[in-house]
């Protein structure tokens, strides 16, 4: 009796690899930040919709950088440790754990700064995605 059987044990095998291969094209690679203060971007005027403590974004140094500014505690702000490009115009921000201990109830900025990942066209709008919030960063002139 002939066996069907064993040539689908390989064939799953080589599918699942192939498939494993794949999804490392998609990881995204994290990028972390260059740098973080409290306070907004230097040199930035911040926009009316951060008013009430919106977060916002904004090109600098002529989309070279990307700046993200949240609002919270400024002894304890909340920050963002990393973020990897989902596809040419989206990026994924990830918050940083935080920060334990006493918080003064104050409200304020905080800026993180990174290198704009290879992989976003600066030249079309580019989505930020936070965990309750989506950014939207215009397209600069190309």
């Amino acid at each position: 009796m002939p066996r069907t059987s064993a040539p689908r044990i390989p064939v799953a095998v080589a599918a699942l690899l192939v498939a494993g291969v794949a999804l490392t094209g998609c990881t995204a690679h994290a990028t972390k930040p260059a740098e973080e203060y409290n306070g907004e971007p230097k040199g930035v005027d911040a926009p009316a919709s951060s008013a009430g403590g919106a977060a916002w974004a904004t090109w600098m140094q002529d989309g070279g950088q990307i700046a993200i500014v949240l609002y919270g505690s400024s002894s304890c702000p909340p920050r963002v440790a990393s973020i990897a490009v989902t596809s040419h115009s989206t990026v994924t921000a990830t918050l940083a754990p935080a920060p334990g201990g006493v918080c003064s109830r104050d409200y304020a900025p905080h800026t993180t700064i990174f290198p704009t990942p290879s992989g976003v066209k600066t030249t079309s709008a580019v989505q930020i995605v936070l965990p309750d919030a989506t950014l939207t960063l215009p397209g600069l002139p190309g």
